[in-house]
């Protein structure tokens, strides 16, 4: 078994393009790289020339999978269900390791057994000139940065979900981090979010507008894995969840919102035991984020938050 399996989605790259974040690796020192191995993960898109990357096989093991398109979530699920490691680590085919050290503390840390190991990393902004952002390792979005134990996961039953084209992230890496009682805390930036125009998550198609209704499901599928493993959190997060949700939807109304409604409607059915309509506490929860002016809702209406709430109830 190795160490830790590095797993590379990507779709539409080229050998050259793969080569960065292949090559960020490559180079890392003061670690043994036989104990890691990669897994490139070709989500539907053309097939590519290994023997370009025959250059590196004299200190990578470069494993090469193609799936039909399913998204990043589901070419990082087949790549998990596909390697054998203690540990599992996810690369964006467009970024890279921010230094050859990055590895180094994420080895160190994993000889103490942690579920999961988190790091800071670097997004670059795209600009005249770029500029750049540090992103904590209080981070639980970004699937980057992190080292997660495979049995850990496992033991959660915790997977991408290949209806989440959008928003996958969030789910599996927040509620890794969510779930853990075992978590190292790096001090390093160890990754590069480098800016690419043409990523998923920059896509106007990929905004919250475009995709509320897969939030909705998101958060479904969110409560109930913290109902399974966490439930003293579910009223607090599902109140939180309510109360965001109906402030973002006016800030950026759902452009299907037939779609939103339907999500909506399902994700309130299975939270029924604890939410049965508006209440005078998630009027006041509403109106303090609103009236927050470190809040991004700060100034939002909230007088329509009760006839919104109660439309939310499927019967």
């Amino acid at each position: 078994m190795k160490k830790v399996s590095i797993i590379i989605p990507f779709k539409g790259q080229t050998e050259a393009e793969l080569m960065l974040p292949l090559s960020s690796i490559y180079n890392q020192i003061g670690v043994d790289l036989s104990q890691l191995d990669i897994h490139l993960v070709n989500d539907g898109g053309k097939t590519i020339d290994l023997s370009k990357f025959d250059v590196l096989a004299d200190r990578l093991e470069i494993h090469y999978h193609e799936i039909p398109n399913g998204g990043p979530g589901v070419a990082r699920q087949y790549g998990i269900d596909n390697s054998i490691s203690e540990y599992i680590m996810f690369i964006d085919a467009d970024d890279v390791l921010y230094y050859v050290g990055a590895l180094l503390p994420f080895y160190n840390a994993s000889n103490q057994g942690h579920q999961m190991i988190r790091a800071s990393y670097w997004e670059q902004i795209a600009g005249n000139p770029y500029t750049y952002t540090v992103h904590g390792n209080g981070d639980r979005k970004a699937a980057y940065g992190k080292w997660y134990k495979r049995s850990y996961i496992e033991m959660l039953g915790l997977r991408f979900m290949p209806d989440l084209p959008i928003y996958e992230d969030t789910y599996f890496v927040g509620l890794a981090c969510e779930l853990a009682t075992d978590t190292c805390f790096l001090e390093e930036k160890v990754y590069m979010w480098l800016a690419n125009p043409n990523s998923i998550t920059r896509t106007v198609e990929n905004k919250f507008n475009y995709q509320a209704h897969i939030y909705a499901r998101e958060n479904r599928y969110w409560f109930e894995m913290i109902r399974k493993w966490k439930p003293e959190c579910l009223v607090t997060d599902f109140e939180n969840y309510l109360t965001n949700m109906y402030l973002k939807s006016q800030k950026y109304p759902p452009v299907d919102e037939k779609a939103w409604w339907e999500e909506q409607h399902k994700l309130i059915t299975s939270v029924s035991d604890i939410f049965s309509g508006w209440t005078q506490e998630l009027q006041k929860q509403v109106e303090d984020k609103s009236a927050n002016p470190q809040n991004e809702w700060h100034g939002i209406e909230t007088d329509g938050f009760k006839e919104w709430a109660t439309q939310s109830l499927p019967w």
